[in-house]
């Protein structure tokens, strides 16, 4: 059997969505154990992402412009601060934004591929 064969065997898209579904059960059991105010952000993280889930979104672009994940990282801050000017905070929101979006282009790549 050649390795063209036995490689496309290997990487069918009914494999790739299994895998797909044990990876995002892994990432909500490991983010049930965040704190409970991080888990409060990541609510309004993945807000603000399902949001830019289209075809053309900053979050797709090939290099996303550092001033638009802050912009979206302030409108989050300005929903959860309850101190003004808390940079760790902020710094939090950008950390779990820019996790966020990884995980999104990395499953829009990997699902780009079989359509």
């Amino acid at each position: 059997m050649s390795d063209f064969v036995v490689n496309s065997k290997l990487y069918t898209p009914e494999i790739c969505l299994i895998d797909e579904e044990e990876l995002e059960r892994d990432r909500e059991y490991l983010m049930q154990m965040y704190p409970a105010r991080a888990r409060m952000i990541m609510v309004l993280v993945e807000d603000e992402c399902d949001r830019l889930e289209y075809e053309g979104s900053p979050m797709f672009a090939m290099f996303p412009d550092k001033e638009t994940l802050r912009r979206i990282a302030d409108k989050i801050y300005n929903k959860v601060k309850y101190k003004d000017d808390d940079n760790e905070l902020r710094h939090l929101i950008e950390v779990m934004l820019c996790n966020e979006f990884f995980v999104r282009r990395s499953r829009y790549k990997r699902r780009r591929r079989f359509f």
